[in-house]
């Protein structure tokens, strides 16, 4: 067998990329919920009771863009907003029943599918696979000078990857113009 060329396992991961993408634009297509705003739902849950700025803090974006989409949450029915009695200042989140269905329901399309493609493969090849996997994200993370730990939690290093790519092509677009 000819050895693999690098170009070849790029892009097979790229096309896995993009096929994860179009599950999840399609499986979402009638949520109306926005990718970020699962996120921060995710964390409320977790933390019921938080506030904009531990959500803000764990996810590693702006305190404004966190504001804005507990906003529009809290008008479509997903999360309530109560004043902190110790703080007037500070409101508290919590998930309404609404939202948690919504979590859940989220939740379980995606474990449908992840079960799905994982199905052909044995608890040690998944391990194999994870470790592999694992290798390649640090040292990607390494290139990049990214070195936030994320917690474990994979939609935490994915927010912060979003946010770096949206700082990338802002400062980008800033450069142009």
């Amino acid at each position: 067998m000819d050895e693999i060329e690098n170009r070849e396992i790029i892009a097979m991961i790229e096309n896995i990329h993009l096929l994860r993408k179009l599950f999840i634009k399609r499986s979402t297509s009638s949520s109306p919920l926005h990718f970020g705003q699962v996120a921060i739902m995710r964390t409320i849950e977790e933390n019921e009771n938080c506030t904009q700025s531990t959500i803000a803090e764990q996810l590693n974006v702006t305190p404004s863009s966190v504001a804005t989409s507990t906003k529009r949450l809290q008008k479509a029915g997903f999360i309530t907003k109560t004043v902190d009695k110790d703080n007037l200042r500070c409101k508290r989140l919590a998930l309404t029943e609404k939202g948690r269905d919504t979590i859940l329901r989220h939740a379980e399309i995606f474990k449908e599918y992840d079960s799905l493609i994982m199905k052909g493969f044995s608890p040690e090849e998944k391990n194999q696979l994870f470790n592999y996997l694992n290798r390649l994200l640090a040292e990607m993370k390494s290139i990049e000078g990214i070195n936030e730990q994320a917690d474990g939690d994979p939609m935490k290093l994915t927010m912060l990857l979003h946010r770096n790519m949206e700082e990338i092509c802002r400062d980008s677009d800033e450069n142009k113009n």
